[in-house]
């Protein structure tokens, strides 16, 4: 999988899921855990609002107010 296709796959299963682990997109993709940091960080450069959430329910999610136009991706 090429990395924007992984960037794309991950901010749809963000606008999905409330909150993903590193480690839950590490295993999805099969990629180390801090190729999904710098993922996270490419997409937090392209204005897409991630934050990292701490503890043990903790992980990646995007900001609440965050809306997304699937049909870009079309």
């Amino acid at each position: 999988m090429k990395k924007i296709e992984r960037l794309i796959s991950i901010v749809m299963i963000l606008l999905q899921k409330e909150v993903v682990s590193a480690s839950e997109f590490s295993r999805l993709f099969n990629v180390t855990k801090r190729t999904i940091q710098r993922d996270m960080e490419t997409l937090s450069y392209a204005n897409i609002p991630i934050y990292a959430k701490y503890g043990a329910e903790g992980g990646h999610a995007l900001m609440e107010e965050y809306k997304f136009d699937k049909r870009l991706l079309k």
